[in-house]
């Protein structure tokens, strides 16, 4: 099979407009970066699709500068427009999960309407993809591996070269008098993908000459088992799942065990979320899903945490602490921690007018010091016709999740507690 001509077959059958080559500078990625230069070459036409490359400098590797520098080099010679994306990477799930993430979601900032990511993964990766969910205990959905086609982070992905192997790319490299760069943490073991790679699917091949292509077809099975499953159920994963980040609980506790795990794995594939193990799936429905009605449980997963209020299961990610945060009031804006944004404030010649996201509230201009806080405990009174009540109480009729309470903002004159922006505002006691 003709690696060019192949890809080509492949571009032609996709909607893109245009191509963003992951680019690391190793082996597999110089080979595309080479065959897309080619191409448009061949086809003038492709140049106006943009194809373009992204080079995503994690700084765990002493030898990052000079890679960048390899990848620019490369590109210059193939006249191939390159970007060099500098990402901190979060360790607290691993290394591997921590730089997969921060790759994705910096390659998605750069990431063009109608333009496709193009991946170097071939057919040796797919066979370590399908090891790793089998290693994790995943059902149909993770055992699935990798598709040509699929999105990922919310992004269309294309994976040009799923259908070759290591060697093959090794062979047109050599051919092309091509170089690359040699990732030395390659060859650390510790690693469970290196561990694969380098212990235990070499003696696999060594025995059966043809062991890639026949877990190519079982991943591809399982992919289509698991097609199958989400078309029959469909129009109820549907009544559970109308928000993307949301799933309803109504009727799924008298699911059979299969069913509940088969219409979880549905949301947290809609979600772009890797596959769990069936052990994570039977401890998320025992501890959250089945949890007591007046719990307010929650199940750590990957980076994000899932969490049930009010018979619903939401996605989150993981929150800070915010309670202890008293920020004053000292400009027309304030930036606001955990990522919530900006508050800002207009005044007129009897009021203050408070923005946060897409809510507002009106407030007396005062002499006080003005404070924002998060989280508030006690009675107040917001209604006319009641009386003080504590906020607690308030929230829950508000349908407000009990993670989201401390994350509102609180606009305090003085040490008086006025309003929660969006929500409701304080009245004074009769």
């Amino acid at each position: 099979m003709d690696l060019l001509s192949d890809i080509e077959k492949q571009l032609k059958k996709t909607s893109a407009q245009g191509f963003l080559i992951a680019l690391s500078g190793g082996l597999d990625s110089t080979v595309l970066l080479s065959l897309f230069a080619k191409l448009c070459q061949k086809q003038p036409h492709l140049q106006t699709l943009s194809a373009r490359a992204i080079h995503i400098h994690h700084g765990l590797s002493p030898n990052a500068e000079s890679w960048v520098q390899h990848c620019q080099d490369l590109c210059d010679q193939f006249q191939i427009p390159l970007i060099i994306e500098r990402v901190q990477v979060d360790k607290t799930n691993g290394i591997e999960a921590g730089a997969r993430e921060a790759r994705y979601q910096a390659i998605k900032k750069h990431l063009q309407t109608q333009e496709m990511l193009v991946t170097a993964h071939h057919l040796n990766d797919q066979t370590e993809t399908f090891f790793l969910a089998l290693k994790r205990g995943s059902g149909l959905q993770g055992l699935g591996a990798m598709q040509q086609q699929s999105v990922l982070f919310g992004m269309p992905i294309l994976r040009p070269l799923l259908g070759f192997t290591r060697s093959q790319l090794e062979d047109y490299a050599q051919k092309e008098n091509l170089n690359w760069i040699t990732d030395e943490s390659n060859e650390d073991n510790r690693y469970d993908r290196n561990f694969l790679r380098n212990e235990i699917l070499p003696k696999l091949r060594e025995r059966w000459a043809h062991f890639d292509l026949v877990v190519q077809r079982s991943a591809q099975h399982c992919f289509e088992q698991q097609q199958l499953i989400n078309d029959l159920l469909s129009e109820i994963f549907a009544q559970h799942c109308q928000i993307k980040n949301q799933f309803k609980l109504c009727q799924f506790r008298q699911y059979s065990p299969a069913k509940q795990t088969a219409l979880l794995r549905m949301w947290l594939a809609e979600n772009q979320l890797e596959m769990p193990s069936k052990r994570q799936l039977t401890q998320l429905i025992n501890d959250v899903v089945l949890a007591r009605e007046d719990a307010n449980p929650q199940f750590q997963f990957v980076n994000k945490v899932i969490r049930r209020y009010q018979d619903c299961l939401y996605l989150t990610k993981p929150f800070s602490d915010l309670t202890k945060y008293c920020l004053k009031l000292e400009q027309n804006t304030l930036s606001l921690p955990d990522d919530l944004g900006n508050l800002t404030v207009q005044e007129n010649e009897h009021n203050l007018i408070f923005y946060w996201q897409d809510y507002s509230i009106t407030l007396d201009k005062t002499d006080l010091p003005i404070s924002i806080r998060f989280g508030y405990s006690g009675k107040v009174k917001h209604h006319p016709k009641r009386p003080r009540e504590d906020i607690k109480k308030i929230w829950q009729e508000l349908s407000v999740p009990p993670w989201e309470r401390n994350r509102i903002p609180l606009i305090f004159y003085g040490n008086e507690l006025k309003s929660a922006v969006g929500f409701f505002r304080v009245l004074k006691s009769s």
